[in-house]
């Protein structure tokens, strides 16, 4: 049953799959190139602490976000005979769940201040809670769209969302706000990104005055897993923020976050162009492992290819580009950047299976291997922090990363698609030897340039690598660069067959 969008609609799996991943491109590309450009003015204009302090606030934000949303959105798509009624009982449980975290952030902020030893935090987390009291009025209609696969009217309000963001950030930056300028700036994305969520999706769908919760049996089950597997991932994605923040101060925070952002949050945008479109195409198939299979190595192809070779890029332009673009006081993010890259390489390969666990309806699996991995990190995280500061967080961070890489194939992979060791590496070598070479040859070409001006040299590496990267996957890989063109031109890709 089509509940979103107005009755039975018999399109392809494979046209919409497309459409979406195209949409959501548009959208990625937008959003990267805008969030690297704010970052870049940003950077000039606050401190490295400024950062630090919104760095500790949106970890708090983040890991609360997940009990806000209580696995509903993941079940949503889940589920394919979701009624009205369910969905109006589900929209209301949203916002009281919102009005609810609000006031346990709120009422959390002393423990919060004494973590991390930074009486600054008070009144910054009471007013970015205020985000919890906005987003739930239009977070169902946002899922919605997602499972009915219309990337295309998501794609236009995620380009406005960060516009109005980052317009904001910018002038109160400008003006003095310091850290503020990123919280009102936060807040104005959100509803601007509310407000067309509620005009575009009202339209097709409206909730009904009514709960019950009977209507919630089933949804619970699932997004109580979720909500659990969502904010202990959160919890160990973040554990570098927390111990940083806590041990060593905003400033280096601030440090991390300049890293963090440059090589972590890229793929943090990429991979969701095309695992926001697999989960609901990876659940219509849910019940063929075959073709599973093929759809999710697929996909893994799709996001190394395009993940490996900016990784590989930012570790190697850093030392030139950091000064350039960001300015000296940030310095001592290079060696971050160029640590963290490992990080952000694996961690690219490793988002896609949890699309994987939600389409074979295996919350609870993600929710075990998660826990694994925060009970793992935190003495691992610590001692690089007592040992070496934020370096030795990243090197620890690298070094775990390595070990989780192997596991997460032979705990996850294998047990939902059985082994496939062969062709799961196979899928991402051409971009890891391709994405290799490109690196050397950007490194020696830096030496060769030395004596021009850094911004020069910046120029011809960036577009030397996109060169050789682009020559080498036409050489080598040309079905797959077939393919991709035309995904682009709405011809079909193999990830939904």
């Amino acid at each position: 049953m089509d509940v979103y969008g107005g009755g039975e609609k018999k399109v392809n799996l494979k046209s919409q799959a497309v459409s979406g991943v195209k949409w959501s491109g548009v959208s990625m590309g937008v959003m990267t190139a805008l969030r690297f450009i704010t970052l870049a003015v940003l950077a000039h204009l606050l401190s490295p602490s400024d950062f630090g302090l919104m760095g500790m606030i949106m970890v708090v934000i983040g890991f609360a976000q997940a009990f806000a949303d209580m696995g509903i959105s993941n079940a949503i798509i889940h589920r394919q005979d979701a009624t009205k009624d369910q969905l109006s009982s589900l929209y209301w449980l949203n916002i009281l769940a919102g009005i609810i975290v609000f006031f346990v952030v709120c009422a959390s902020a002393p423990l919060v201040v004494g973590f991390y030893h930074e009486p600054r935090l008070y009144h910054p987390l009471y007013l970015t809670a205020v985000i919890f009291l906005i987003t739930p009025f239009g977070q169902q209609f946002q899922i919605l769209m997602q499972k009915e696969l219309r990337f295309n009217e998501l794609a236009k309000i995620e380009i406005a969302a960060p516009i109005v963001n980052s317009a904001v950030a910018i002038v109160l930056a400008f003006s003095g706000f310091g850290v503020y300028s990123l919280i009102w700036g936060q807040l104005a994305g959100t509803t601007t990104k509310v407000l067309m969520l509620l005009r575009t999706g009202l339209r097709n769908w409206r909730p009904g005055f009514h709960f019950s919760r009977r209507d919630l049996r089933g949804y619970l089950s699932f997004g109580l897993f979720q909500m659990g597997e969502r904010s202990i991932n959160y919890l160990n994605s973040n554990l570098d923020y927390l111990l940083i923040g806590s041990m060593l101060g905003a400033k280096s925070l601030g440090y991390y976050t300049l890293a963090y952002n440059l090589i972590i949050r890229p793929s943090s945008l990429i991979n969701p162009v095309i695992t926001k479109v697999a989960f609901p195409v990876f659940s219509r198939m849910q019940n063929d492992t075959a073709k599973l299979k093929r759809g999710y190595l697929k996909v893994l192809q799709l996001l190394s290819t395009v993940n490996f070779p900016i990784m590989a890029g930012l570790a190697v332009v850093a030392p030139i580009a950091v000064p350039v673009i960001f300015g000296e006081k940030w310095l001592p993010s290079i060696i971050l950047i160029q640590i963290l890259a490992i990080v952000g390489l694996l961690r690219s390969t490793g988002s896609p299976v949890g699309s994987l666990m939600l389409a074979k309806g295996r919350a609870d699996l993600g929710f075990k291997w998660n826990l694994a991995l925060t009970v793992t990190q935190i003495p691992g995280l610590y001692v690089g922090a007592k040992l070496g500061g934020t370096v030795g967080v990243a090197i620890a961070f690298a070094i775990l990363m390595c070990i989780y890489s192997v596991f997460n194939y032979i705990i996850l992979i294998r047990t939902m698609l059985g082994p496939c060791l062969h062709e799961y590496i196979t899928s991402m070598w051409p971009s890891l030897w391709m994405s290799a070479a490109m690196a050397v040859a950007v490194l020696f070409s830096g030496i060769f340039l030395q004596n021009m001006p850094d911004l020069l040299i910046l120029i011809i590496q960036v577009l030397c690598g996109m060169a050789i990267y682009m020559g080498l996957m036409m050489y080598s890989q040309k079905m797959l660069v077939v393919e991709i063109k035309n995904m682009v031109l709405n011809r079909g890709v193999t990830v939904a067959k």
